[in-house]
């Protein structure tokens, strides 16, 4: 008989001893697994956090920078843009059919509390916030090569670089006076340099139709020697739409186009500086109203407008907490935005970050 021979007890004790070290293994390397997606969960929070963050700062800074540009260029209309006025005939506005609404530099900035009033030249939805309209020349200045003609109703541009268009609105200006027109005629789109363009001002033939233009009233000869200049004249609106995707966005409206700034802007609201001192202004704030507390007196005094932008982040799920954020809360302001809510907003229990991002801009051609 074949006899089996057994382990011995030091054997057995041996293999003991290493199924006991295999499972503290295990659980030694269970424990630094679970730390190692502690840490990741951790620092992948962190990344998140910190990601959504440089949006809302990088969203912020561009919103903020687009609309500073166009605020405080208002109302400019080249030489004399401080002190140009329909009363006087300084400013001469013949645009009809339709009329430009620009008579002279009290009409340069406009607001619209909660946008009442407001009507959207376009078919992007307004979905929260006040409206800013501004209007003003933009763009590079173009000198003439000769005298305008007020008989014939022309101009000769040195070059059309500008891209002035039939149906375009334009300014022809010097250091006595503004003339508004609407370019009724074709001209051809040309580089920098000496490329005579001749532009029409006529009572028609701008437009689809040909029937848009200008009045037929006299008009003034623009000298060549008095720094006589053309640059294109535009409205451009500031408002918080819906874009594509169903996120609220900054965008811009200007010369029947429309187009998307920056995304993920949730409100917008504006309160404008106002010089109140009678008879004459003396450059000095006195008062800070919003748009449905202004006059029509007011609007002329405008001297400075300040905005403030809710930016929201990308990302959800990031914090718990409900916030509200305060407009305008540098200056105090109190009361409401005009849309019968206090000046805060209470943010959506959807986790985003949000930061409110305020300015203060100064209207360069309103100040003394």
């Amino acid at each position: 008989m074949t006899m089996i021979a057994r382990p011995s007890s030091s054997l057995r004790r041996q293999r003991g001893l290493t199924l006991t070290e295999l499972m503290i293994s295990v659980v030694i390397g269970l424990l630094v697994v679970s730390a190692l997606i502690v840490v990741y969960l951790g620092s992948r929070a962190a990344y998140r956090n910190s990601e959504s963050l440089a949006r809302v700062q990088e969203t912020g800074r561009f919103a903020v920078d687009f609309i500073v540009q166009d605020s405080r260029m208002s109302s400019y209309m080249g030489c004399r843009s401080r002190n140009l006025i329909i009363d006087d005939e300084t400013l001469i506005n013949i645009t009809a059919n339709p009329q430009a609404n620009f008579s002279g530099v009290a009409d340069g900035v406009f607001g619209f509390e909660n946008g009442t009033g407001w009507t959207n030249p376009t078919t992007i939805t307004r979905v929260a916030g006040d409206v800013l309209t501004l209007r003003r020349g933009t763009g590079m200045n173009v000198g003439i090569l000769s005298n305008s003609n007020p008989v014939a109703r022309t101009v000769t541009l040195r070059h059309n670089a500008i891209g002035l268009r039939n149906n375009d609105l334009a300014v022809l200006s010097n250091c006595e006076r503004a003339l508004v027109f609407r370019v009724t005629n074709t001209p051809a789109l040309t580089g920098i340099g000496d490329y005579p363009t001749v532009l029409e001002y006529k009572a028609t033939g701008a437009g689809a139709s040909g029937a848009a233009g200008n009045d037929t009233r006299d008009v003034p000869t623009f000298n060549l020697g008095s720094r006589a200049e053309v640059l294109r004249f535009v409205e451009v609106s500031y408002f918080v739409g819906q874009n594509a995707a169903g996120r609220p966005s900054l965008f811009r409206a200007a010369g029947g186009a429309v187009e998307e700034l920056v995304d993920n802007v949730e409100d917008m609201d504006i309160v404008y500086g106002v010089d109140t001192t009678l008879p004459d202004r003396d450059g000095i704030i006195d008062v800070h109203l919003r748009a449905d507390q202004m006059t029509a007196a007011n609007w002329s005094r405008v001297v400075s407008a300040r905005i403030s932008l809710l930016v929201v982040g990308p990302e959800e799920r990031l914090t718990t907490a409900r916030q509200t954020y305060a407009f305008g809360e540098s200056g105090g302001i109190a009361g409401t935005d005009g849309d019968g809510l206090p000046n805060t907003f209470q943010a959506p229990a959807d986790g985003r970050l949000r930061h409110v991002f305020t300015t203060t801009i100064s209207l360069r051609n309103r100040v003394l």
